[in-house]
């Protein structure tokens, strides 16, 4: 006996719309992942914010202290003294 196989080139697709209960679920798990985001970037924004702002207040007042320390700056100890810089 010799078998015959018969081969179909059309495809039937089914889309099948998702119930209400998945629907709701989903939705469920959107909003979580959503407030979960929340609650774990704002912390992490509002701390690097912070660090941010501690180390320009570092800089601001480092570079105050090297400028009243230079020649003719106000804590330079020196009175009448003319700096002249050679590189000019």
């Amino acid at each position: 006996m010799m078998e015959q196989f018969t081969t179909s080139t059309s495809q039937t697709t089914t889309i099948r719309i998702p119930g209400p209960i998945a629907r709701l679920l989903s939705l469920f798990i959107l909003i979580l992942f959503i407030v979960l985001a929340f609650i774990i970037a704002v912390p992490l924004l509002l701390i690097a914010l912070a660090i941010g702002l501690v180390f320009f207040i570092y800089l601001k007042t480092k570079q105050l202290f090297t400028r009243a320390h230079n020649p003719n700056g106000p804590l330079d100890g020196r009175h009448n003294v003319k700096v002249i810089n050679r590189d000019d």
